[in-house]
């Protein structure tokens, strides 16, 4: 029998770029570099040889600063001048996807983070994958086994890790499966950040690895934009604080890096889609939505999956590609490597795709209006690339 258009494969856009290292390939390196998972030899050769000879690795994850924004916004800065090359995030490009691959050093095809929203069969409700809680269930606590199948590489890393990051997510329930073996220390600004990651590389002699995350920048850009006043004033702080630490640990033996878990686009009110505008189209779905608002994975009703991407095509079409969930799996858009069996209820039966700078959004009762400017999640260049910056001994490798 010949194949359908849908049973056929479905190339991601970045498989036309072979060769190219992803955050997941960064992930591995430095989980190889302390003995947690095979060497990863994806990266470039002189970082390669630069992990080998560090004594500490600090890692800076400055979330939402990627190529784009370092272009725009901190062009002639420390964090350009050390720019080593581009990585590619994740699919969905999201906090909750990249930051777990990061953490993991597997692809959302394995660890089955797929989205800020994830569909949970033990709880039948959808839960919020970072913050660790029932959508819309105030005071809701969703524990880390009853959700994730995968443990921590800290827990194999042969030397101190510490896990630097601000006071309200340092002990969260994510944080702590997340970082297991990490020493976790909460900070309330940036100001205070060179002075405790140069105590934890003093500390530890013999060598660590410090895991260091800022989401100012994400935070501002999703209420401001991008390229607001806000959000290029925080960038530029992110420059400082890498320069200022590659110069307070050029004695140490650190090597200092710096990368990001996604970029960013700003997205129109017009295109700031509610589903609720497609009522039609709601009706057909058994569950709320989850993923990303750029990268929506539905549920169709049973029996009703085809009157559902028929419908869906009619209203949103303009705005999503809609496609059969099974059918991006299969074509490697989570990922290579093993594929979770948690993965195929996460992602639904469809999941639309957006086209140029679109978002779509539900809402459950008892929720606010949800509008963001900045967003990401999607597969456009400016979310999808992020940078790569490299300093030891004061200065760029």
């Amino acid at each position: 029998m010949s194949a359908r258009p849908d049973d056929t494969a479905l190339p991601p856009p970045w498989a036309s770029e072979p060769g190219g290292a992803s955050i997941v390939d960064l992930a591995a390196a430095l989980a190889g570099r302390f003995g947690a998972l095979p060497r990863n030899a994806r990266l470039a050769e002189r970082l390669a040889a630069a992990l080998d000879d560090a004594r500490h690795v600090v890692m800076l994850l400055f979330d939402g600063f990627g190529e784009r924004q370092l272009r725009t916004l901190a062009p002639g800065g420390a964090l350009a001048a050390a720019r080593l090359s581009s990585l590619r995030s994740v699919f969905p490009s999201s906090t909750g996807p990249a930051i777990t691959s990061l953490a993991t050093a597997h692809y959302p095809a394995s660890h089955a983070n797929t989205g800020w929203f994830c569909w949970s069969e033990a709880h039948e409700a959808v839960v919020r994958t970072l913050p660790m809680d029932l959508r819309a269930v105030p005071g809701s606590n969703v524990k880390a086994a009853e959700l994730w199948g995968w443990q921590s590489p800290s827990l194999r890393f042969n030397a101190p890790v510490y896990a630097i990051q601000p006071r309200g997510i340092a002990d969260s329930t994510f944080s702590r499966h997340a970082w297991a073996a990490a020493e976790r220390i909460a900070y309330r600004g940036l100001e205070e950040l060179p002075e405790f990651v140069e105590r934890v590389v003093q500390k530890s002699p013999e060598g660590a690895f410090v895991w260091v995350y800022l989401p100012h920048f994400d935070s501002a850009s999703h209420a401001c934009g991008w390229q607001s006043d806000a959000a290029l004033a925080i960038g530029r702080g992110f420059d400082l604080l890498f320069e200022t630490l590659a110069l307070r640990l050029r004695a140490s033996g650190a090597l200092l890096l710096a990368t990001a878990d996604h970029g960013f686009i700003d997205v129109p009110d017009d295109r700031q889609l509610k589903l609720e505008d497609f009522a039609e189209l709601a009706a057909l779905l058994d569950r709320p939505l989850t993923g990303e608002p750029r990268v929506a994975y539905c549920h169709a009703r049973p029996g009703r999956e085809a009157e559902f991407e028929a419908a869906a095509r009619s209203a949103l079409g303009f705005a999503f590609e809609i496609v059969a969930s099974d059918r991006l799996v299969s074509s490697g858009w989570f990922g290579p490597g093993l594929i979770s069996p948690q993965l195929a209820g996460r992602v639904g039966t469809h999941t639309l795709i957006a086209r140029e700078r679109y978002t779509l959004v539900d809402r459950m009762p008892g929720e606010d209006p949800v509008r963001f400017v900045g967003m990401h999640g999607g597969i456009d260049s400016d979310e999808l690339f992020v940078p790569l910056a490299a300093m030891r001994h004061g200065a760029p490798l």
